[in-house]
């Protein structure tokens, strides 16, 4: 039989779909067999990997004919063996969320991921099974033997499905109730779903109109002066990588120095930044935020600026994931405008010409956001300058699988370092304008990261399912001598161990800003105020 001989749709189907359970599910297989180890469930593994043939080929038989069955396979070829790589070498799921933060993913971002290991999986797992499909011949006959042979083969197939099923029952439905998170394995046919329900979403965010919210702000100054405020949006920070949280590396030896706050336990909205960053300036609560709403609905950034703050974003990561979308916003990703550029442009760049700025608007209430690069990996070696590296060995590839547990540590610290130093470069900044303004500095990470705990890596596992490491992150503050008057550090200092959650962070910010509004919430504002403050 000839390696290219004539074969008919379903066989075709029937040859990759075992391809695809086979190659596909490495990842899915090896955690199943976690919960369900081998000796003890012999005959239910191998009717799982029955079962999980038998539901896909249905799936495919149905779509598949005689104009659609190569491109379907081709296409489910190439992007299996991609999701193959990153779930069996970054235990990464591809969900709604995972794929929008892709399509928002820049180029620099994306380069960073890109490894000979990928290449690999794509050419043996991709492109050789995706180019045999393309040049085998399709026996085609009638349509309605066609449409009959197929219906035969759907109708066993559906048999096996169900005898399989009701035959472990009861371990099925434990499948089912109690480990969901094995399904997010499942290769193809999750991240298909997952598609399906981002493009869902993409359509109901372009058909809900725009609500404007907020629109009774309004700054309460009184007598204390104009307030200057940066916010520093940083990036895959984790809270307990920071000294100032009791990490014992020392990792922030210039805020240590500081009069700061630093939140213990605070809570991410998302594990990846283009849901939780945008959640994070969001009012509503990381239970109710969704994409479609929170695209469709004025911010907290939006709301100052309606109150009369002066409100500036600058980026130094992929983008404002529509949060700065009608504010001002300037790009700090290239040279022509970022002046502190090596092998990549730094987040200490967003500082230039800052001062520039801010006397140009002295009149008026300010707040800037820093968008940072942050500990973004999995290229963290190159999230800061090597002066800064002061944990060594550091891994220096993307490929994480290749370093040892000490070398991503050390990469990753490193990148705490310079945050540490980019958030004592902003205080000083800030405290060189303390005469013409009341001062302060808010740090909050977006999400954190895992860093090989437990066989993870990177971000943006499913919520419910992600582990401390990507939702705990570091969070700081900072007031000058003005500000600190209005504050009761005390009590404040004393809160610090408790939990929080982004889902204050909208609060606190009109809060910092004196801005009164229906919308505001006291009991979810940080920060305790001495006397009056917005009601």
């Amino acid at each position: 039989m000839s390696f290219l001989q004539k074969i008919s749709i379903t066989r075709l189907v029937l040859i990759i779909t075992v391809f695809l359970t086979v190659t596909g599910n490495t990842k899915f297989f090896s955690e199943t067999l976690v919960v369900y180890p081998w000796s003890d469930n012999v005959l239910f593994l191998v009717s799982l990997a029955i079962w999980l043939f038998s539901f896909l080929a249905i799936l495919l038989l149905v779509v598949s004919y005689r104009y659609s069955v190569k491109p379907i396979l081709i296409a489910l070829l190439l992007i299996s063996s991609i999701v193959s790589y990153f779930a069996n070498n970054y235990g990464i799921v591809i969900d709604d969320n995972m794929i929008a933060n892709s399509m928002e993913t820049n180029m620099a971002e994306s380069i960073d991921l890109f490894s000979l290991k990928l290449v690999f999986y794509f050419l043996i797992l991709g492109v050789i099974p995706a180019y045999w499909v393309y040049k085998v011949q399709i026996s085609h006959s009638k349509f309605s033997h066609q449409l009959w042979s197929k219906l035969k083969v759907i109708i066993i197939l559906i048999v096996v499905f169900v005898v399989v099923t009701l035959t472990f029952s009861k371990s099925y439905t434990s499948f089912a109730r109690e480990n969901k998170q094995l399904r997010l394995h499942i290769n193809p046919t999750y991240y298909l779903y997952a598609v399906g329900k981002y493009i869902n979403s993409q359509f109901e965010t372009a058909s809900i109109p725009f609500s404007k919210i907020g629109g009774d702000a309004k700054v309460v100054r009184g007598d204390k002066g104009k307030k200057l405020v940066i916010v520093i949006a940083g990036e895959t920070a984790r809270s307990d990588r920071f000294s100032l949280n009791g990490y014992h590396r020392q990792t922030n030896p210039l805020l240590a120095k500081e009069n700061v706050i630093s939140f213990k336990q605070m809570s991410s909205c998302g594990t990846d930044t283009a849901l939780s960053l945008p959640c994070m300036f969001s009012s509503l609560n990381r239970e109710n935020y969704s994409h479609a709403q929170g695209k469709n609905m004025s911010n907290v950034l939006d709301i100052l600026s309606y109150a009369g703050v002066e409100v500036l974003w600058r980026d130094n990561n992929s983008s404002s994931k529509n949060v700065a979308d009608r504010l001002p916003s300037q790009n700090y990703k290239s040279d022509n405008i970022n002046t502190v550029c090596d092998i990549e442009c730094r987040d200490e760049g967003m500082l230039s010409d800052l001062q520039q700025y801010i006397d140009n608007y002295n009149d008026k209430d300010i707040l800037i956001v820093l968008h940072t690069m942050g500990s973004h990996g999995p290229a963290y070696y190159k999230r800061y300058p090597r002066k800064f590296e002061r944990f060594t060995p550091v891994c220096r590839t993307n490929q994480l699988n290749e370093c040892t547990n000490e070398q991503i540590n050390n990469a990753y610290d490193n990148t705490i370092v310079y945050t540490d130093y980019i958030l004592s470069k902003t205080i000083e900044f800030l405290r060189n304008n303390q005469d013409e303004y009341r001062t302060a500095m808010f740090y909050m990470s977006d999400h954190g990261e895992s860093l090989g705990e437990n066989g993870l890596y990177l971000h943006g596992m499913p919520y419910f399912i992600a582990p401390e490491e990507q939702t705990q992150v570091a969070s700081v503050l900072w007031f000058g001598d003005k500000f600190s008057q209005e504050v009761d550090i005390t009590k404040l200092k004393n809160s610090s161990n408790k939990s929080f959650s982004h889902d204050g962070f909208f609060h606190t910010l009109l809060g910092l800003m004196n801005v009164r509004t229906d919308l505001y919430n006291k009991k979810l504002d940080f920060i305790p105020y001495m006397g009056f403050q917005s009601n």
